[in-house]
């Protein structure tokens, strides 16, 4: 969100982004105007959590928190900057805010920007939404159903309420399963991914466009290359409850014999004594350190899933919640690395991933062909131009 924000401020257009304190310095220095909808203690508290990292407890948990609790913040911020016939929406699909306010306010145009398939509910190719051995796959019937059940059990109960309450603030009629279809802007979709990453989303809406990856990252110019291409671990910055993890990669690393670097920005997710072949760091740009590195062990969130595949890297998933079980499931299906389901198996995983790394560098360079020439951010503002003007096509 923040680099299309900045290739929307570098096009000359105003650009105000709401979001939770953490990311304000970063949005600041892309030179965004900032508002804070969340603060770095409530942003804490809700990803300290442990249940926030669970397959079913964990999208519900976010839901509550960000769909009820900071609804009506981000429907001020949106009030507060509201220019009648020349402000545009851009939000990530949990901003339900900005989605009532594009009903109530229809000559608004939004664009919901998704970074990751698993959001949109594909009937040929459903996303993989936990570990569990069996999942429903076909026929359409059955997984329609399937859907209805997880609104009308889980996600409604959790959310339903909340944003009809804002919608009746705006005499609009209530809505019931939010997170089906409505909350998908009629107006404009960006996925952030490339089509063949998911080839079950072209022609899912006639309004989504796919943009490609976002690879640009916030590049440290002191950044000094590691030595060794060593196996790098990581459960993503905001996860808090990964020390049993790291030691497993410490003992995975000495069985090896292999070096190891564990990235984590909480220093308390480290094991105290670290052998001399493993080194701990906070957060790196993976464009610049993945290049150098044999292999990654991770969560398998979207953004670190795109990066080992732009570098080229086999990659051992090991998915905790939310989006992290589908992207697994595509990597594994283009062949680009494996599902880690039990961390037991981190050794057998990583010999395997190393043994099979040159095929799965040169499959990877295959279905980035061209991509690293491509901006995501721009193409995505180069749509979102066309709202901007008032060309909905």
């Amino acid at each position: 969100m923040i680099a299309i924000g900045r290739r929307l401020r570098e096009a000359g257009h105003d650009v105000v982004i709401s979001l939770a304190e953490p990311y304000a310095a970063v949005a600041a220095h892309a030179g965004l105007d900032v508002e804070v909808v969340i603060s770095r203690e409530e942003f804490t508290e809700a990803l300290g959590n442990p249940h926030v990292w669970t397959p079913i407890r964990g999208p519900l948990q976010v839901f509550r928190t960000v769909v009820s609790e900071f609804l009506t913040r981000q429907r001020e911020v949106i009030e507060r900057y509201h220019d009648p016939g020349k402000t545009v929406l851009v939000s990530h699909p949990l901003d339900l805010a900005s989605r009532i306010f594009r009903d109530a306010h229809p000559e608004t145009p939004l664009a919901s920007v998704h970074l990751q398939p698993v959001i949109l509910r594909t009937v040929e190719d459903p996303p993989r939404l936990s570990g569990l051995s069996f999942e429903i796959s076909g026929p359409a019937w059955l997984i329609r159903s399937a859907y209805w059940m997880i609104d009308k059990l889980a996600i409604d109960p959790a959310i339903r309420r909340s944003v009809n309450r804002l919608r009746a603030e705006y005499d609009l009629s209530a809505v019931s399963r939010p997170l089906h279809q409505w909350w998908h802007s009629p107006d404009l979709v960006l996925a952030m991914y490339p089509d063949w990453f998911a080839p079950a989303t072209r022609g899912f809406l006639p309004q989504l466009r796919h943009c490609g990856f976002p690879l640009q990252d916030n590049s440290d110019d002191d950044f000094v290359p590691p030595q060794g291409q060593p196996i790098v671990f990581t459960s993503g910055t905001a996860h808090h409850h990964c020390r049993r993890f790291f030691d497993a990669a410490v003992a995975a690393c000495r069985r090896l014999n292999r070096p190891g670097l564990l990235l984590s920005t909480f220093p308390d997710n480290f094991p105290p004594e670290l052998p001399e072949m493993v080194q701990s760091m906070p957060y790196v740009a993976f464009s610049r350190l993945l290049p150098h590195c044999s292999a990654i062990v991770h969560h398998g969130g979207i953004g670190t899933t795109a990066q080992a595949l732009a570098a080229g890297i086999p990659q051992l998933i090991r998915p905790m919640a939310f989006d992290q079980f589908d992207n697994a499931q595509r990597i594994e299906r283009l062949e680009c690395g494996h599902w880690l389901r039990n961390d037991r198996k981190l050794v057998e995983g990583l010999q395997h991933v190393l043994n099979e790394g040159a095929r799965s560098t040169e499959h990877a360079k295959k279905l980035m062909a061209g991509h690293e020439n491509t901006d995501s951010a721009s193409l995505a503002v180069s749509h979102l131009q066309r709202i901007v003007t008032g060309d909905r096509t």
